[in-house]
């Protein structure tokens, strides 16, 4: 006897499994069609020092919004969203459509991905950004800016300082 509530139930399961899933484009720091500008208002370029800006460009896109490391970087400038020349204000681009949600230890990261949300991972000691994409055991999937990494272990993420974004 197929119970019908249970089977309902199962594949709104399933539907909002398939919602939360979410596809991001690798943008890569030192493309040619962005890698030479300048990040923010620093010496610094796009390919030298945009690891944390291109990570939150490949977030916005995820959720359906037309930014790439160039027109990111563009609008970052004339609205407030850099710090020290080039250091991204998390916060600034809440008008985008993404709401900064702060910080969060390495054990918060994959229930913030199940929930939908957007999380940039620091890693490489605190010198690299990366966009999070999933995780399978404790592995986080990334989309790497900057190195050809497809994901790291969560031991090896900065803790506490996984920055968190709902759409």
């Amino acid at each position: 006897i197929i119970n019908t509530p249970m089977i309902k139930s199962v594949l709104l399961a399933i539907l909002l499994a398939f919602a939360m899933c979410r596809t991001y484009p690798l943008y890569k720091q030192c493309d040619s069609r962005w890698g030479s500008e300048q990040l923010g208002t620093s010496s610094n370029t796009i390919c030298k020092a945009g690891c944390a800006m291109s990570s939150v460009a490949m977030g916005l896109a995820g959720v359906g919004k037309n930014y790439n490391p160039s027109t990111l970087n563009s609008w970052l400038k004339g609205h407030g969203g850099y710090v020290s020349g080039d250091l991204i204000v998390w916060g600034s681009i809440t008008p985008l459509g993404l709401t900064y949600k702060g910080k969060v230890a390495n054990s918060a990261i994959k229930a913030n991905l199940d929930a939908g949300h957007v999380v940039v991972c620091n890693v490489h000691n605190g010198g690299h950004w990366v966009l999070a994409t999933g995780y399978s055991g404790n592995d986080i999937h990334v989309n790497d800016p900057g190195y050809s990494t497809t994901s790291y272990a969560i031991n090896t993420i900065v803790d506490g300082q996984n920055v968190v974004y709902a759409a």
